[in-house]
């Protein structure tokens, strides 16, 4: 049984997210936080807009758990919120079109294309972030090559995925360590169009690659916890039907997925 924690954070998800995914649930538990009325949180969060955040999050145990829905890509940034509340020793796979590793134009200032990048510098915690995905690479790192798993319900012959290992913290005190437990995260816009439509330019990944790519990188690997953004928001100038459609069928998949590695 996991939990399932939706962060509204816009108008991404319909208010019967939960009825959405419930049918492939199981036993999940689902809640749902309202952040919609929080200033100063799209792509750049102020302190006090984090402040408020940890604050509605402060009655959950192990926030880091379970599967967290948390918005479009503007707000990737609760990827850091979650991973950086791990009190122990973790690693932390990004799968998406972009690094999430950029200087924020704001000082230090917390924002969707920076976070990683803070918790690669910052999170005593984290032993390694692997990125994967991106077809320009920050400059550091060593080289990672992940082969996905080939699905046989659709004769995907799996693909494989260059991405960049980066030390963090943590590495030193953990490196020999081979129980380390994985935190994983998922932007959507990592997706081709035709799999999903997103506020951000997108990849070409097929969600068949996409499934066999977290099932290779999960294997043998206790995960312990993950998030889900991308799609577009309601009121943003592309939404429409189809894309209403496109996303939800993505999360339900991406869900689905991601229940079955952290089982």
């Amino acid at each position: 049984m996991a939990r399932v924690l939706i962060t509204d954070l816009n108008d991404t998800y319909p208010e019967d997210m939960e009825d959405v995914l419930r049918p492939c649930s199981g036993d999940d538990t689902f809640l749902r936080i309202s952040m919609k009325d929080i200033p100063g949180r799209n792509m750049y969060v102020s302190d006090e807009a984090l402040d408020e955040i940890g604050e509605r999050l402060s009655g959950l145990d192990a926030p880091w758990e379970g599967i967290h829905f948390i918005d479009t890509g503007n707000y990737h940034y609760m990827s850091y919120v979650f991973a950086s509340s791990i009190p122990f020793a973790y690693d932390l796979v990004l799968i998406d079109n972009h690094t999430d590793m950029q200087d924020t134009a704001f000082g230090d200032m917390l924002s969707c294309g920076s976070w990683a990048g803070k918790l690669l510098r910052e999170d005593k915690n984290l032993r390694t972030l692997t990125v994967i995905g991106p077809a320009v690479l920050e400059a550091g790192g060593r080289d990672a090559r992940i082969e996905g798993e080939s699905d046989t319900v659709t004769g995907a012959t799996g693909r494989a995925f260059t991405g960049r290992v980066y030390e963090g913290p943590g590495y030193a005190d953990a490196a020999g360590s081979g129980d380390v437990p994985l935190y994983i995260s998922v932007d959507k816009d990592i997706l081709d169009p035709c799999e999903c439509i997103t506020n951000w330019d997108q990849g070409d990944v097929t969600a068949s690659e996409l499934k066999g790519l977290i099932k290779s990188i999960a294997s043998g690997v206790k995960v312990a916890g993950a998030d889900i953004c991308g799609g577009i928001s309601m009121s943003d100038p592309g939404f429409c039907d189809r894309a209403l459609a496109l996303n939800l069928r993505s999360d339900i998949f991406l869900y689905e997925v991601l229940r079955e590695v952290t089982g």
